[in-house]
């Protein structure tokens, strides 16, 4: 009664969340198998807390222990004690205790002491009264247990009512970014808590809002943009082929003359032979030898057959469509706008390689370094736990270019794109970083750099990036300087 209870109940509540939340379970892949998943733990939690938790578990036991002894018989003692538990039983469930008849039937069953005691009326008081006891006990208990079960459902349905709204929230946010949430929402690795789905949703807002975020997003989309070519190459296909077959059993068409007896195929000579009694002898000789000329009739039928052919085809080449590393500035003089830029831009360009399939590799620096792979199945986990922190400490960018620059040797890294986000409060990198710098640039990585702060790095003639963006946060101006590592006076100078 109790399991299936439990499981009514638990299937109730999955109809009412599927029919309200259709759409919602639709456009994310895993959301279905996730509410499957709660609900069997609520199932199990819930089990846990009516059996703990039943009010009625010491009358249970007390009623199990007399109904063990009923097999070996009762005495009178047994049965005044029985009365005396079946009456606190019923005090606490709120039952009616007929006290007039049970104490009718303990006096009957009180033998006088010249009288002898008749076991067998004993067994069926107290067999009567165990059956009393336990209808009652079953019903009461019956009741609570459905009352709790309502009550924890209630609780069950709101919690995953109000996690739904906020994914919703999160659907949107992920939707104004131009993103399939059912790609970036894997919940089957770990759920998202309302706090980081809020965090996520008040970044995506500030980045489809802020028009100084869209520019900068803008000028950012450029960062290795898709340089389509075309290519021939040959394709081996397997294809069906319809080939023709001789079928004898067809009568298409004459393709020669045989000796036979097909009357009906016979030649016109042969047939001839019938118009005269003395050559109609000849004919049937030759019929019963099947010595008759006939047409020799036949079709063909068409077989489908596989074979393998050689094509000739064009296709797109994407190779400088390669994986991100971003080195994100999370040092003290980031914080306030500088911050928000940062944050924001992380946002936009992980969303943008999610969506084009790009891996992303995130690395924050300060004095430190932390790492986040931001589109594998935590993904969305990791970014959300990037955007929730704050900014403070100091400004080492060196151990940040080492880690990123063993990364691009790793198979999956290869040819990737780099952008550094700070404000550059920093002092020059060491000469090794800017020689391993120039050797993976002949790899074919490339290395950029988005500059937040009110100089212009005028005092820097050269830098080891090949594309720097600087946005200045007071007059909300970008600029855009092209391959500035070569001479300042041969490279334009872009202001929006």
């Amino acid at each position: 009664m109790q399991l299936k209870s439990v499981d009514v109940a638990a299937e109730s509540v999955l109809r009412e969340v599927s029919h309200k939340s259709a759409n919602l379970i639709r456009s994310v892949n895993s959301l279905e198998e996730k509410l499957d998943q709660s609900i069997d733990e609520w199932k199990k939690t819930s089990q846990r807390v009516i059996e703990e938790e039943t009010p009625y578990q010491e009358s249970d036991e007390k009623l199990l222990k007399w109904e063990h002894r009923q097999q070996e018989g009762f005495s009178v003692d047994n049965m005044s004690q029985m009365v005396a538990d079946y009456r606190s039983f019923c005090q606490s469930a709120g039952e009616p205790f007929d006290q007039k008849f049970w104490a009718g039937q303990l006096k009957n069953n009180t033998p006088l002491s010249a009288e002898v005691l008749d076991e067998e009326d004993l067994n069926v008081s107290c067999t009567l009264l165990l059956n009393d006891w336990r209808k009652k006990l079953d019903r009461v208990n019956s009741a609570w247990q459905l009352k709790k079960l309502d009550e924890l459902r209630t609780v069950l349905i709101k919690e995953i009512e109000e996690w739904l709204k906020y994914l919703s929230t999160l659907v949107e946010a992920l939707e104004s970014l131009g993103l399939d949430p059912g790609v970036w929402l894997d919940l089957s690795s770990g759920a998202l808590n309302p706090q980081a789905i809020d965090e996520f949703r008040r970044w995506a807002k500030y980045l489809s809002e802020d028009k100084s975020a869209r520019e900068i997003a803008d000028l950012l989309g450029k960062m290795r943009q898709i340089e389509s070519s075309e290519q021939i190459e040959k394709v081996s296909l397997s294809v069906e082929v319809a080939m023709p077959v001789i079928d004898v059993s067809s009568k298409e068409e004459i393709v020669g003359v045989r000796l036979g007896r097909d009357i009906e195929h016979a030649l016109p000579s042969e047939l001839a032979l019938l118009s005269d009694p003395e050559t109609s002898l000849l004919f049937d000789l030759k019929y019963l030898e099947s010595r008759l000329l006939c047409f020799e009739m036949q079709g063909e039928m068409l077989i489908s057959e596989q074979q393998e052919v050689e094509i000739e085809q064009s296709t797109a080449e994407d190779e400088k469509l390669g994986p991100m590393i971003l080195c994100v500035d999370t040092s003290g003089s980031m914080s306030g706008t500088p911050e928000c830029i940062a944050k924001a831009m992380a946002l936009y360009l992980a969303t943008q390689a999610k969506a084009q399939n790009r891996l992303c590799y995130l690395i924050n620096f300060s004095t430190g370094i932390t790492t986040y792979e931001l589109t594998g199945s935590d993904g969305l986990s990791s970014l959300v736990e990037f955007l929730s922190q704050s900014f403070h400490g100091g400004t080492d960018a060196a151990p940040a270019l080492k880690h990123a620059l063993r990364t691009m040797t790793q198979s999956g890294y290869k040819k990737a794109d780099l952008l550094v986000i700070s404000d550059f409060i920093m002092s020059e990198l060491p000469s090794e970083i800017q020689a391993t710098i120039e050797k993976q640039r002949m790899s074919g990585n490339r290395f950029n750099s988005l500059v937040i702060g009110d100089c212009f790095m005028s005092e820097r003639l050269r830098t080891c990036f090949d594309q720097e963006w600087v946005f200045n946060p007071s007059s909300s101006k970008i600029h855009e300087l092209i391959h500035f590592n070569q001479d300042m006076d041969s490279h334009s100078l872009k202001i929006n």
